[in-house]
C-alpha cells in the first residue's frame, strides 16, 4: 500500500455519537477532524476547573503509531513567545534595552549589511515593526536552499546573510509586517549578549524553571520520547515533513512540545512571577497603535479580543509550517489556556485544523456561559504569586 494509500485509510470513520459530557464532546470534535483528513490532533484546555488532555488519530501515518497526548508536536512560530520572554528577562536584568538600536548589540559585520540598524529597535524586531523584509517569504532564496537540503542544521548565522542590504519596507517603527527575520536577528542579540547558544537559554530561563520535561528547542533530546511526524500532500504525494523540521532549533520557531507543557508556559508567563515581572509582562502586552492599521501584536504575543464573542481578550500565538500547525491561547480574566496542535499543514489540512480550533473555542465559551454566571468571566482574577 502506498504512503498516500496509508494516509487515507489510517483517518478515523468512526461517526460523532451522542454526546453525555462536556469531555465526550471535546473528544468528538477531534475523532470529527481525524475523520475529515487530519492524521492526527492533541487538545489541552486547562482553567474553570478543568485540566482536559486528548488526542486522535496517527503520529506516524505509515507505521500507524496512535498519536498520544504526550508526543511532542513541532510548534513552529510558537517559539517566538518563548524568544520574546527571554529578550524581556535580559532588559529586566539591564543587559538590554528594548528602545536601543539593535546595532549596539549584533556583531559589526551583521550591523553594517542591515539597513538602518541604528534605527531598528529591539521592541522594533519583537513586535514586527523593523521593516526589515522575511526571509522566509518575501524571497525565493533562502526557500530554494532550504528545499534543496531540508535536513540541514541551519544557524542564525546562516539565515542572517539572506539579510543583507535588503531594502527595509519602511521607515522603522512606522508599520507593521509580520516577518520571522526580526526573531533571527533577536535570537543572534541574545545569542550575542549571553554567549550562550538559544536552546541552552530555553532550557536554563523557562524549561527548567517551569519543570516542562516534554518540551526541547531544536535537537536537545534529553530521552527517547515520542514525537509526531508531520504531513503535507503535494500533487497527489504525501510527504513526511518530520525530517526538515525534527532538529530544527531557530528563534523564530524550532521549540517541539507537548500541548500540555505549551498550557503550562502560557499560564506561568501570563499569571506568575516566574518568568517575567509585572513591567514587563506589561510591556509583552502593549500593543502599539502604528501605521494603517492595528496589527493586535505585542512583543512575541497577539493581544485580541476574542474573535468569538464574549467581549474576551485573549492572549495568543499561532503557528504553521509545512506538516505542522498550532495555536496557543491564554485567556488572563478566565485563568484559561487552550493550546491545539496537528501533524498536517497546507490546503485541506489547514481549513479542517481551522474549523476546529473555532469549534472547540466556541465550545468552550458555551459552557463558561451555561454553568458560570455571565459576570464571572469579565471579572479580574488575580495575579497568582
Amino acid at each position: 500500500t502506498s504512503c498516500c494509500m496509508l494516509f487515507l485509510l489510517v483517518m478515523f470513520s468512526t461517526p460523532a455519537a451522542a454526546t453525555v459530557s462536556y469531555e465526550a464532546r471535546l473528544q468528538s470534535l477531534l475523532n470529527d477532524a481525524v475523520r475529515d483528513g487530519l492524521p492526527g490532533v492533541s487538545l489541552v484546555i486547562r482553567g474553570l476547573g478543568t485540566d482536559f488532555a486528548a488526542a486522535a488519530g496517527v503520529a506516524d501515518v505509515v507505521t500507524g503509531e496512535p498519536l498520544t497526548v504526550d508526543h511532542r508536536i513541532y510548534m513552529a512560530s510558537l517559539g517566538k513567545t518563548f524568544t520574546a520572554t527571554i529578550a524581556l528577562q535580559l532588559c529586566n536584568e539591564a543587559r538590554l534595552d528594548l528602545d536601543e538600536p539593535v546595532a549596539a548589540w549584533l556583531p559589526d559585520r551583521v550591523a553594517k549589511r542591515i539597513p538602518m540598524s541604528d534605527a531598528i529597535t529591539l521592541r522594533d524586531l519583537l513586535s514586527h515593526r523593523s521593516g526589515i523584509p522575511d526571509y522566509m517569504n518575501d524571497a525565493v532564496a533562502w526557500q530554494t536552499d532550504f528545499i534543496r537540503d531540508p535536513g540541514r542544521h541551519w544557524t542564525h548565522s546562516d539565515i542572517v546573510t539572506y539579510l543583507y542590504h535588503k531594502p527595509l519596507l519602511f521607515e522603522p517603527g512606522s508599520e507593521f509586517d509580520y516577518s520571522n527575520s526580526n526573531y533571527i536577528l533577536a535570537g543572534m542579540i541574545l545569542e550575542q549578549v549571553t554567549g550562550q547558544p538559544l536552546h541552552a537559554l530555553i532550557r536554563k530561563r523557562i524549561l527548567e524553571p517551569l519543570g516542562l520535561k516534554h518540551t526541547i528547542n531544536g535537537e536537545q533530546r534529553a530521552r527517547n520520547e515520542p514525537d509526531a511526524h508531520g504531513y503535507v500532500i503535494r500533487r497527489g504525494r504525501v510527504i513526511d515533513t518530520y525530517p526538515w523540521f525534527g532538529h530544527y532549533g531557530l528563534a523564530d520557531s524550532g521549540i517541539q512540545s507537548t500541548p500540555h507543557d505549551m498550557a503550562l508556559f502560557a499560564e506561568s508567563l501570563f499569571s506568575t512571577g516566574k518568568l517575567l515581572s509585572k513591567r514587563m509582562r506589561a510591556e509583552m502586552t502593549d500593543v502599539a497603535m502604528t501605521g494603517r492599521s492595528h496589527s493586535g501584536y505585542g512583543l512575541g504575543i497577539y493581544v485580541q479580543q476574542n474573535p468569538w464573542g464574549a467581549g474576551l481578550r485573549w492572549y495568543s500565538h499561532d503557528g504553521i509550517d509545512p506538516g505542522y500547525q498550532a495555536d496557543l491561547m491564554y485567556q488572563p480574566d478566565l485563568d484559561l489556556s487552550i493550546v491545539l496542535a496537528t501533524n498536517a499543514s497546507m490546503g485541506k489540512a489547514e481549513r479542517i485544523y481551522t474549523k476546529l480550533l473555532s469549534d472547540v473555542v466556541r465550545l468552550v465559551l458555551n459552557v463558561v456561559r451555561q454553568y458560570h454566571s455571565v459576570p464571572y468571566y469579565f471579572q479580574t482574577r488575580p495575579d497568582r504569586q
